[in-house]
């Protein structure tokens, strides 16, 4: 009898379509048209979705919701193991994890400098709202589906982080199509490839998806949040910051494309 169970378990374990890239970038790009279309429907240009609390539900939570629906429907259709959590641990270059640091030293430089005490609670709680669903949804989609795809197909760890991160800073081509200027997009796609690299950092450190989830969502709410009125001080510390933060990226980047060129990722 504990044999049959036994069978029965490792049957409900196999995955339904193997994993593979494929498949992995089929889901991207479906999460992409939920997402933008869902925020477009509301008409409100991207550069307004975080002037008001209403906004805010409307053209980020909504959209969010639904595409965190077609990723847990996809993972729990799927089946596919190792997403949230790595097979085996990866050695981490020492720049990963100054770069990891840098991130974090400039979500509290964001938090610091945010106006608290003009903050509405209404504003305020969609926008935590938001920053927890970014960072579920889009580390599932790219540290987690996207790169146990790409892991899968026998590719070395300098491809894969190397094509989440970019693949990531791509997907932020869409916000051309919610309203948001062209060139205000090329600087999200830049900036979202080299920060890419850093939430890539989080998992590899742990070999868990939930402190890449944590730093991501941390960051988008420090940046959603209404900064408070600047000063000589403030401008000069955060200007160092979103140069520091994305070069450190590139570096960490250019590493694992030295260092993990001919390592093949972990199955």
């Amino acid at each position: 009898m504990s044999d049959v169970n036994t069978s029965s378990s490792v049957r409900m374990r196999t995955p339904r379509i193997r994993p593979s890239t494929g498949p992995a970038l089929l889901v991207v790009i479906l999460y992409a048209a939920v997402f933008t279309a869902t925020a477009t429907s509301s008409g409100i240009p991207y550069t307004d979705w975080f002037a008001s609390g209403a906004n805010v539900w409307r053209c980020a939570v909504l959209p969010l919701v639904l595409g965190a629906i077609v990723l847990v429907g996809f993972l729990w259709w799927s089946r596919w193991d190792h997403v949230f959590h790595d097979k085996e641990r990866l050695p981490v270059p020492i720049i990963l994890r100054i770069a990891a640091i840098a991130f974090i030293v400039g979500i509290i430089v964001h938090l610091v400098f945010v106006g608290w005490s003009g903050l509405r609670v209404d504003l305020l709680i969609p926008i935590l709202v938001t920053g927890i669903l970014v960072g579920f949804c889009e580390e599932t989609l790219f540290r987690g589906i996207l790169l146990r795809g790409l892991r899968a197909d026998g590719r070395t760890e300098a491809t894969v982080a190397i094509g989440t991160s970019v693949i990531f800073g791509l997907f932020h081509l869409t916000n051309l199509i919610t309203g948001s200027p062209a060139p205000a997009v090329l600087n999200q796609v830049l900036l979202a490839t080299t920060t890419g690299a850093i939430l890539y950092s989080f998992r590899r450190m742990r070999g868990l998806l939930l402190p890449a989830m944590i730093a991501h969502g941390l960051w988008d709410i420090s940046l959603f949040l209404p900064p408070a009125e600047p000063t000589t001080t403030s401008s000069l510390i955060s200007f160092a910051m979103l140069v520091i933060v994305p070069v450190l990226g590139l570096i960490a980047l250019v590493t694992i494309a030295i260092k993990d060129r001919h390592a093949p990722s972990p199955a």
